[in-house]
């Protein structure tokens, strides 16, 4: 099992070194259009640093199930993590989550002030759907991509799941909890994950067993994320899974995600290996 874990965080550390030349890329090739230095150095600032990518890594390891190398994927891998790194800028606010670091620096708007990160992040939002709109598919491809991530990011999703986080932090009930880990997380995994099978040309039945097993990993790596809060002296860990459920339930919980996510994959044809890794990576998280 180690052996297995070594090989997909070594294949997720790649793959981030590959979408982070294609960030800085994006970021460069919006300089020269941007009015703004200070906005664009916010911009450059939040998407130079995307963290373990594995939202992205997800939708590229959909994609090469049914075929699609690696760089066809780069685009839309680039597109998923700004609109990832949009929400963590937007949640980060003093009137969100108050959050003065994010992945070992600044928060944006500890750096740059916080009408500037309110403003990086409706920029990130926009930028998102450009990247998305110029990949190199045809039309139908494109729009079916940008309406899935539309409602994975949106009020059907991610947006909806930070208000009733902010709404419930107080309640200890595991299906609001639940409810807001799928929305505020497990929609964009899912999201990634279906949007990698329609670059690959997937049947309905593929797309939802990919949609499927994306949602459910989704939850049971915020649920990880939960217990890696457990033990801290902080406002995070109320309303969590871990405080509700506590720590050998919380792990009873995920492990049942993680079997679900097994199951998924049974339905799909081709190589999974490095999705079933993934299940392994999740579950392997340090907390």
């Amino acid at each position: 099992m180690h052996h297995i874990y070594s090989d997909i965080r070594q294949k997720v550390e790649d793959f981030a070194s590959l979408v982070q030349k294609e960030l800085a890329q994006v970021a460069s090739a919006t300089k020269a259009e941007c009015p703004s230095a200070v906005l664009h150095e916010a911009l450059s600032y939040t998407i130079s640093n995307p963290g373990k990518c594995v939202r992205s890594f997800l939708a590229s390891t959909s994609a090469r199930v049914f075929g699609v190398s690696a760089e066809r994927t780069l685009r839309l891998s680039a597109a998923i993590e700004v609109v990832h790194t949009y929400s963590l800028v937007h949640d980060d606010l003093p009137s969100m989550d108050n959050s003065p670091i994010r992945r070992g620096r600044e928060s944006c708007h500890t750096k740059f002030g916080e009408a500037v990160a309110v403003l990086t992040g409706d920029a990130l939002l926009t930028l998102t759907f450009e990247l998305l709109s110029t990949m190199n598919e045809g039309c139908a491809v494109r729009c079916e991509i940008i309406k899935l991530l539309s409602k994975a990011c949106g009020r059907c999703g991610m947006v909806a799941g930070q208000m009733l986080d902010m709404e419930t932090r107080s309640l200890t009930s595991f299906e609001k909890v639940r409810r807001v880990h799928e929305l505020k997380t497990a929609r964009l995994f899912s999201a990634a994950c279906e949007a990698g099978a329609v670059l690959g040309g997937a049947s309905a039945e593929e797309r939802m067993a990919l949609a499927e097993y994306g949602a459910a990993l989704g939850c049971a790596f915020q649920a990880k994320d939960d217990l890696s809060d457990a033990g801290e002296d902080s406002e995070r860990r109320f309303g969590s899974m871990a405080y509700i459920l506590g720590t050998e339930e919380t792990r009873d919980y995920i492990d049942g995600l993680l079997r679900k996510c097994e199951k998924h994959l049974k339905k799909l044809p081709g190589d999974v290996d490095t999705l079933g890794g993934l299940i392994v990576f999740v579950e392997n998280l340090s907390v």
